[in-house]
């Protein structure tokens, strides 16, 4: 009868300790689930952190980038040999022989001009000049005083 009496004690213990190790797997399970939510949310953290750090780092490389390449253009314009400083003095060397030319013909037209003039004036002057002589051989003869 002790075995029996015993057995189900024995019986007892040994379903207490299936119900303990039960327990213990499904706490585990559930600390299991914690952990690995706890995980997944730290490496989300963890991503994030890596995404705006990789973000960080691509903007200062862009920056990086951009700043040599100012300082390239700056070296190559203080060397006048910047393609777009070369275009721009093409440019400009083209409008000023323009103008100069521009400038050259105004120049000969006007000379022409004042050429043309000149040989109008001295053409009137020297008629008026002998008009005048001949008035005064006239006067003369005709006995009319020299200054009226």
């Amino acid at each position: 009868m002790a075995s029996t009496l015993l057995s189900p004690m024995v019986d007892y213990y040994n379903d207490e300790e299936e119900l303990d190790s039960v327990d213990d797997d499904d706490d585990r399970s559930f600390r299991g689930r914690d952990s690995e939510e706890d995980t997944e949310d730290a490496s989300e953290t963890d991503l994030a952190k890596h995404d705006e750090d990789d973000y960080v780092e691509i903007k200062e490389q862009m920056y990086q980038d951009k700043l040599a390449s100012l300082k390239m253009q700056l070296t190559q314009l203080q060397e006048g040999t910047l393609q777009e400083y070369q275009k721009r003095m093409k440019k400009l060397d083209q409008q000023y022989k323009e103008r100069v030319r521009n400038a050259d013909l105004f120049l000969q037209l006007e000379t022409e001009q004042v050429e043309r003039n000149y040989i109008k004036e001295k053409k009137a002057a020297v008629k008026e000049f002998d008009d005048k002589k001949v008035e005064l051989k006239v006067g003369v003869w005709i006995g009319l005083p020299l200054y009226t």
